[in-house]
């Protein structure tokens, strides 16, 4: 998926003071998507988030993440598509949740290490 220009316009909005590690990374039955258990910003237990590999025009990987739970009614959307528009939609409700808004705590990501990263925000 190629999501150059939306990344262009649209950064994560999630915020965090310190890198958080993302622990338990497991594939899924689709090569750009990825499961994990972190503790997020205003939680205070481990909780599934969905990571998502976007692959750039100029060849670079960008991994986003959010919460596997739908902040609807808290179904898992951790085998729902995520779309070109950059959204994911529910299959529950179809209730459409952006990988790059800030309101539904979506979070940039590095690989470093084999590690996985939410990264501190600047």
């Amino acid at each position: 998926m190629n999501q150059e220009s939306l990344n262009a316009f649209f950064p994560a909005g999630g915020r965090v003071d310190e890198n958080i590690n993302i622990m338990d990374v497991q594939s899924t039955s689709r090569d750009d998507v990825l499961v994990g258990m972190v503790v997020l910003p205003f939680t205070d237990s481990r909780q599934k988030v969905v990571i998502y590999q976007l692959t750039l025009s100029n060849g670079e990987s960008d991994y986003r993440a959010i919460s596997a739970s739908c902040p609807h009614q808290g179904a898992d959307i951790s085998r729902d598509t995520l779309k070109s528009d950059g959204n994911v939609y529910c299959s529950l409700h179809k209730r459409p949740i952006c990988i790059y808004s800030k309101f539904n705590q979506a979070y940039a990501v590095v690989k470093h290490d084999g590690q996985y990263i939410i990264t501190k925000t600047v």
